[in-house]
């Protein structure tokens, strides 16, 4: 019996090219990984253009790169083989439901292996994305950790700045398990050894955002989100399992004696993020396949942004319908680089709007939420607003928290203590915005033909 094909990079560009060829580009033209790469991007998504693209001919390289591979909610659902309405019920699921790795003896990651002085960064294409960025980094690697007090695997989404040949930053936020595991480490005088896997099916990359307990590896829940058990090897030089079916391996240790500059770096805000320390990680090893494809993350495009919301998505709405059962869906909007979130509800009782924004608020750190009716289109922008400015009154409808930590790099935070500009800025007012319709029966209803009608018309007998 013929064995079905793997679930990789390659099966689901496979399946792009033959099920959504509209969102499937390829780039023949040869292009420098120094800004040009991320120029073509840039200048597609101001034409409204998201594919998948391969740019076949990197200069300096002879291996092509992938990129836009979370650009919208649709290519995640070509991913799970789903609807893009579903692709957070499908993550919540996994989470739940997660597979184990199956350890096999070797894979395609194995076919060309680069010890020592030869485990060489400049043999990968790795982009420079924005003017101002400190230099080429790794934007896409899941770097898988081995706890050394626990001997847990852990798995997350960090970027790398390009140091020198055999070294690399890791930027870990300071709330995420590897910042824990690292921390602990280093009180104990230990490095962490880790891998960075580079290039596989995307579901890898979203199992990355899971925000689970400490202990949980990731990879079960991408077993979960793919329906069968990821098939790991064990690395060449450090004690670490990492998909036999992947691109590119980077085999190393996190330093926690040593650390470098990192930034300035165009972030998800879409602004520069400022040069701060980062943690040094020391390449040990590059495993890849024998035609590896580069997998990169254009980081202030709209994937870094889709990718990083699933994880707040998948959580939070659970949470939330666990405090209050009329919340039916929510989005985390591109719009909103990751600080914006829309709560939709089924509402009946007055005052509910308030309570589904306060929630919305405490799951995360979002800095503002905007509440909705049943018949409000959360994943169309243009229709929030509408609601919010037909169904609100600014000194009824708004409502501000200010003293609240948002994250480190908003570009307006404050201190914590009002003496001039001293101390961290980091702290921020969340807004929350009740654009729910009054019960008052006498409020206007919507204008349109019959909803039966319109929604269930076929085009293509009148186009």
């Amino acid at each position: 019996m013929k064995k079905a094909m793997t679930k990789d990079l390659r099966y689901f560009l496979k399946a792009v090219e033959e099920r959504a060829p509209e969102l499937f580009l390829r780039v023949k033209k040869e292009v420098s990984p120094r800004w040009e790469l991320s120029s073509v991007q840039k200048r597609l998504e101001a034409e409204d253009r998201l594919p998948v693209v391969i740019f076949e001919k990197i200069q300096g390289h002879d291996m092509p790169i992938v990129t836009n591979l979370f650009a919208s909610k649709r290519h995640l659902a070509l991913a799970l083989d789903t609807s893009p309405a579903d692709v957070v019920t499908r993550f919540a699921e996994a989470q739940k439901n997660r597979i184990k790795p199956k350890t096999v003896k070797s894979g395609p990651v194995k076919d060309v292996v680069l010890k020592s002085d030869k485990a060489d960064l400049r043999t990968l294409p790795i982009v420079t994305h924005c003017e101002k960025d400190a230099g080429p980094y790794i934007s896409s690697g899941v770097t898988i950790i081995r706890d050394p007090i626990s001997g847990c695997l852990n798995a997350g989404l960090y970027r790398n700045r390009y140091l020198s040949p055999t070294t690399l930053t890791v930027n870990m936020a300071p709330l995420c398990h590897a910042s824990e595991v690292t921390l602990q480490a280093e009180a104990r005088k230990q490095h962490v050894e880790a891998a960075i896997v580079i290039g596989h099916h995307p579901a890898m990359g979203m199992a990355s955002q899971q925000r689970g307990q400490l202990g949980e590896f990731e990879l079960e829940t991408m077993g979960g989100l793919l329906g069968e058990p990821v098939e790991v090897v064990p690395c060449e030089t450090v004690d670490v399992l990492v998909p036999a079916d992947a691109e590119i391996v980077i085999e190393g240790r996190i330093r926690t004696d040593s650390w470098a500059d990192d930034g300035p770096f165009g972030d998800y805000w879409l602004y520069y993020a400022p040069p701060k320390k980062a943690r040094v990680f020391e390449v040990t090893a590059i495993t890849r396949r024998r035609d590896a494809i580069f997998h990169d993350i254009f980081n202030v495009g709209p994937e870094h942004l889709v990718l990083f919301s699933l994880g707040m998505e998948g959580v939070v709405l659970s949470q939330l319908q666990q405090l209050i059962p009329q919340i039916t869906a929510i989005n985390v909007p591109v719009s909103g680089s990751g600080n914006l979130v829309y709560v939709q509800i089924k509402k009946d009782m007055d005052g509910l709007g308030v309570n589904a924004a306060l929630a919305a608020l405490g799951a995360y750190r979002f800095k503002c939420a905007i509440v909705v009716d049943e018949d409000v289109d959360i994943y169309d922008d243009k229709k929030v607003i509408w609601a919010v400015m037909t169904r609100t009154q600014a000194d009824r409808s708004f409502f501000f928290v200010p003293g609240s930590y948002i994250s480190r790099v908003d570009p307006t935070g404050y201190p914590a203590w009002q003496s001039g500009e001293k101390g961290d800025r980091l702290l921020s007012t969340r807004l929350g915005i009740d654009a729910t319709k009054p019960l008052d029966p006498s409020f206007p209803e919507v204008a349109e033909p019959p909803r039966s009608m319109w929604t269930r018309l076929d085009l293509g007998e009148y186009l």
